[in-house]
């Protein structure tokens, strides 16, 4: 020890361990569901995953995971012969109607998409075929600005519409905040 140079050392070792501490206090590690799978993931204080660090399989032994198949939706939407009827639920049990956007439906706190919301997704679906310069916007309203729940809202409508074969670009998003939390997305045409 006559060579090394003690408080600097202590120094340097003080500096790593304040950085380390930070950092740590920034960021954390949790078993998330990311894709209906659970993983040990590396998240930011407001819910952003950071990293994902390793798969947690025997994490949920036991529990029974719903996982909307949209594909199988779409599989069967397809059988469906053109003269035949399809009946949806009303309408109007989901709030007002208006010419101006379409509705989209979802439980309170989740954002799977439920059977009524896949077939008000197709209507919208059918006007953009229609009209391929037409695109659309997405809007969600809830009382924080950003809501994590209003995100995945957004993600579940975007991926929908991706597997429908949407382009991308002609979707817009918006989040919105104002003084109630509402259970649905509504989509508005820009023509």
């Amino acid at each position: 020890m006559t060579y090394t140079n003690f408080p600097r050392f202590v120094f340097l070792l003080s500096i790593i361990m304040v950085g380390n501490t930070l950092h740590s206090q920034s960021t954390k590690e949790a078993v998330i569901l990311y894709n209906s799978q659970a993983v040990l993931a590396q998240i930011t204080k407001d819910g952003e995953v950071k990293e994902i660090i390793r798969d947690e399989p025997d994490y949920l032994k036991g529990f029974t995971i719903k996982i909307q198949d949209y594909g199988q939706f779409v599989a069967n939407q397809q059988t469906i012969k053109s003269d035949q009827k399809v009946v949806l639920p009303s309408v109007k049990a989901f709030g007002e109607i208006d010419d101006n956007y379409i509705s989209v439906p979802f439980e309170s706190g989740y954002a799977t998409l439920s059977d009524l919301a896949i077939s008000r997704l197709d209507e919208v679906i059918g006007e953009l075929r229609k009209s391929p310069s037409a695109r659309v916007i997405i809007r969600t309203l809830s009382t924080k600005k950003d809501a994590l729940i209003d995100k995945n809202r957004i993600n579940s409508v975007r991926t929908y519409f991706k597997i429908r074969g949407i382009a991308q670009e002609r979707l817009s998003y918006e989040t919105l905040s104002g003084d109630r939390d509402i259970d649905e997305v509504k989509i508005n045409y820009i023509f």
